[in-house]
């Protein structure tokens, strides 16, 4: 296997910061959309793809947006939350870019293309193979330094001599990339603690898409990816009480209740202001309000739109397929609660922005 799960957290790995095992981190704020994120682990099974590829790596991600990775495991291809990964001191981490600028129009296809292949089965095969440099063009599951390489093919670029079957060594020694300066930070005690609180939403979301997947393909093998399940239920709608029924029981219409439930303030301007007046850095409230803004501006969210509509012209197509319908309503929720969080974010920021105290901004998950 050529990738493994790195997702080293505190719970499974104490740190003690005052001279034996240290932890260390990737600074999301220095990430663009597209950056590589190659990493590896203690592992056994690392050790041996770093020696197989003379490399000190064993991993390939690529940065989405809002502190969001995607990657391919034996999951499958996921989204994992990078400001909830933490690595031993001993780990090598390399953050690249492109060298050349980035279009925003390209850097937007390369995110789309890797949301779009959320759920492909993984490769083992095909990714031990990649060691040997094979020259054909391989098969449609993935793993991680090929859906890295096929995200940046996506829009012309070349990582390496064959994306389809690419290393992470590979992309780690592309002449097409460079360093991003500072961005790996030590991770400290208080970011330690925020997780054994918090917990990792994203790694519940991957086991709802997961539960998902297993279930429609009980009903069929031609389910690669989560975008595929609607076209496959046009195409059979005899299906569609067997698909309505793995939607409901694997937790996927109702997820998007996680953050709301938790985060409570980020929907209810009321709620927004009485945090605002309850907590004490307040320059951090401010931060999130204008990281808020920026997102959307740069489209960052703009998929649930897209979906949204997709699936209302889908639905509008087929209003007999009660699946097509739950999804609509899922999509009106998702983009809905989008529209409410950005007006709550704007008018904080004009209501009180030019009062909040200044000063050093934490990360979001110090607070509740």
């Amino acid at each position: 296997m050529m990738c493994t799960n790195l997702h080293a957290k505190i719970l499974n790995q104490p740190i003690e910061l005052s001279g034996r095992l240290r932890m260390k981190k990737i600074d999301t704020s220095k990430l663009k959309k597209g950056d590589v994120i190659l990493t590896t682990s203690i592992e056994p099974l690392s050790g041996k793809i770093r020696a197989l590829t003379d490399s000190d790596i064993s991993h390939a991600m690529i940065y989405v947006s809002d502190g969001s990775v995607m990657d391919s495991t034996s999951e499958g291809v996921q989204a994992r939350n990078i400001q909830k990964m933490f690595y031993p001191d001993e780990c090598a981490i390399h953050v690249l870019r492109l060298k050349a600028t980035l279009t925003s129009a390209d850097a937007k296809k390369i995110v789309n293309y890797v949301r779009s292949e959320t759920g492909a089965p993984y490769s083992r095969l095909e990714a031990a193979r990649s060691i040997l440099n094979p020259t054909s063009s391989g098969g449609q599951n993935q793993f991680c330094s090929r859906l890295v390489a096929r995200a940046y093919q996506c829009v012309g670029i070349n990582l390496t001599d064959n994306p389809n079957f690419a290393t992470p060594a590979q992309i780690q020694n592309s002449d097409l990339l460079e360093p991003v300066p500072g961005a790996v930070l030590d991770a400290t005690e208080e970011d330690q603690r925020a997780l054994e609180v918090m917990g990792d939403t994203t790694e519940q979301m991957r086991d709802v898409t997961d539960r998902l997947l297993q279930k429609i393909r009980t009903i069929t093998k031609e389910a690669r990816v989560v975008n595929d399940l609607p076209s496959l239920l046009v195409k059979n709608p005899k299906w569609d009480k067997k698909f309505l029924a793995a939607y409901k029981s694997s937790g996927y219409l109702e997820y998007w209740k996680v953050d709301v439930e938790r985060f409570p303030w980020r929907y209810d301007y009321t709620e927004m202001v009485r945090f605002y007046h309850a907590i004490g850095d307040k320059a951090w409230l401010i931060k999130y309000c204008h990281d808020t803004v920026r997102q959307n501006h740069d489209g960052d969210y703009d998929h649930w739109k897209g979906n949204l509509e997709a699936h209302r012209q889908l639905y509008r197509q087929n209003p007999r397929l009660k699946t097509l319908g739950q999804l609509l309503l899922l999509y009106h929720e998702l983009d809905s609660h989008r529209v409410k969080r950005l007006a709550n974010a704007e008018r904080l920021l004009l209501d009180f922005a030019n009062s909040a105290p200044t000063g050093n901004e934490p990360t979001i998950a110090k607070h509740p």
